[in-house]
């Protein structure tokens, strides 16, 4: 029984959910309304250090560098073109720098055995880099059989 070798494609989805400009920006804008406050009582030094800091909240992320803001500049899905590759055979050593010699391929992460991201520069065409990469991948694997 032959199973023809396979790989499928699938549009990363940043898993901070920021894929779009209106949830970046709403992210570092922290929607406030324009209502008036009603509460007009005088806030000591301290609530109003607190209320401040609640009002200009900016979120962060954790990274091997260190903390870092979230923003337009560090937001991964807005610096790179990512796709998932889900295949149907065992993502080698040797198929992994198959992958990443190709080109047009600015990063290549292998999570499991099947499964693979990349990073399509954005000087190249992702449709044709990951066509270049399904016909390499596939001629590499018919020559071991």
């Amino acid at each position: 029984m032959s199973t023809e070798n396979l790989v499928v494609w699938q549009k990363w989805v940043d898993p901070f959910g920021f894929d779009d400009e209106e949830d970046l920006s709403s992210l570092i804008h922290n929607d406030q309304t324009d209502e008036p406050e009603y509460d007009q009582t005088p806030l000591s030094p301290d609530q109003e250090i607190i209320q401040n800091m609640k009002a200009s909240t900016i979120k962060v992320m954790a990274t091997p560098m260190g903390i870092i803001p979230i923003n337009d500049n560090t937001a991964s899905g807005k610096i790179f073109n990512f796709w998932i590759g889900h295949t149907n055979f065992n993502i080698t050593k040797k198929i992994a720098g198959v992958i990443e010699n190709i080109s047009g391929v600015e990063t290549l992460d292998v999570f499991t055995r099947y499964r693979f991201r990349i990073a399509v520069g954005k000087a190249f065409n992702d449709s044709e880099v990951m066509r270049d990469i399904n016909n390499t991948i596939y001629k590499e694997l018919n020559n071991n059989v």
